[in-house]
């Protein structure tokens, strides 16, 4: 008998699924709004130009592989934490945050899924919906997931009284997930004084919050991304960040992430981060070291970074171009704003209000594929499809 036969194969990825009959559908006028990647107006993903200045600086200049230590790159750990918190942020001068290069964002959340668990969580709450990697992560970690509520599919809006009443039913102790700028799959946000509400419960009820920041740049700017974040951290006075680099700088398979934390005392801080250092130990030992070099280099230099952020302009930008047509032909074409609401929404994403049975309708009849979730890739759109996309939608909604 085979030593793998007391395995059962799982299911497939669904996700997967759908991009593999997408690539096998004959059709020429067919539709790709699932893969969740940025894609220009001629449906390429292609390298940043400020990233491939990046490369080739650093391929001239290197002289070693060797490992760079548990915490991965400093110079762009200290970025990223500028990022988040600010130039010259008082908790970073006091010794009152840490920061971690991980394997992309996800690994992030693993480090900070798995030093929630450490301090003692048993129950981590995520939003629904959200990026269904969340939960996934949770649970291989050994925690039980819970759910706030969100958004208001029929509206495309906030509903930020059940979300505080769900998350005022966690327990002191409870973990609680919280998507940045750009929430996947809705696109639909916080306002800075949400994130001021969501920091006084966290604190009021002791809860113990990981914000996960994936899209920064994508919603409105820079800095106006991360105000939202920023208020969090001075209202509730602690939080667990992820930060993925994978979107803004256009490193998917560099797997350029990074773990942060900001705390009270220094003294927390400093016990927390033997503890990460321990997780990052027993799963992928040392971080990887190319896309963090990347980011290092192109923060690090004026001409470069310039670069970067009128790269970063031109896509964010042009979604939002993408989402104000699409939603002006569903208006147009369904004859009533029940879909508008996405011109209003931020980043990659937003979550049609749509049934399984009108999305299999598409697909099988129009060659129109998304998830069963009514997620949509609003990169995944170019401008000379909106109309056709619009029509069929229309049709089925």
């Amino acid at each position: 008998m085979s030593q793998f036969s007391t395995l059962t194969a799982l299911p497939p990825d669904a996700l997967l699924g759908l991009m593999a009959a997408y690539r096998e559908d004959p059709r020429d006028d067919k539709f790709d709004l699932g893969v969740g990647v940025y894609r220009n107006e001629a449906g390429e993903t292609p390298v940043m130009s400020a990233v491939a200045k990046a490369e080739e600086r650093i391929l001239k200049t290197q002289t070693t592989k060797v490992y760079e230590g548990p915490r991965g790159n400093t110079d762009y750990c200290a970025a990223i934490e500028n990022f988040v918190f600010g130039e010259g942020a008082a908790a970073v001068k006091e010794g009152r945050t840490l920061s971690f290069t991980a394997p992309g964002g996800c690994g992030a959340l693993f480090l900070g899924t798995g030093l929630m668990k450490r301090m003692g969580v048993k129950k981590v709450w995520v939003s629904n919906p959200t990026w269904p990697n969340h939960p996934n992560v949770v649970k291989f970690t050994g925690l039980d997931v819970a759910e706030y509520a969100y958004a208001d599919p029929e509206t495309g809006e906030l509903d930020l009284d059940a979300m505080l009443t769900d998350i005022a039913k966690a327990e002191r102790g409870d973990g609680l997930i919280i998507q940045g700028p750009c929430h996947n799959p809705t696109g639909i946000d916080l306002t800075v004084e949400d994130w001021r509400k969501v920091g006084a419960l966290v604190k009021e009820r002791g809860l113990i919050a990981m914000l996960d920041v994936a899209y920064h740049g994508f919603a409105n700017g820079l800095d106006e991304d991360v105000a939202g974040v920023r208020a969090f951290i001075e209202t509730a006075g602690e939080a667990l960040i992820s930060y993925s680099c994978s979107k803004n700088f256009g490193l998917y398979r560099e797997r350029a992430g990074c773990f942060m934390a900001v705390g009270e005392s220094a003294e927390g801080i400093a016990a927390a981060a033997t503890h990460v250092a321990s997780l990052a130990r027993a799963s992928y030992s040392m971080p990887p070291a190319h896309g963090a070099a990347i980011v290092a280099t192109i923060l690090g230099d004026a001409e470069l970074r310039a670069e970067w952020e009128a790269e970063l302009t031109q896509m964010r930008e042009r979604m939002i171009s993408l989402r104000k047509s699409l939603a002006e032909q569903l208006v147009s074409k369904t004859g009533s704003n029940r879909l508008g609401a996405v011109a209003h929404q931020n980043g990659m994403f937003s979550q049609l209000p749509l049934s399984k049975d009108a999305i299999a309708a598409m697909r099988e009849k129009s060659g129109l594929y998304m998830p069963n979730s009514g997620r949509i890739n609003i990169a995944g759109l170019n401008t000379k499809d909106i109309p056709a996309i619009a029509e069929i939608i229309a049709k089925d909604a």
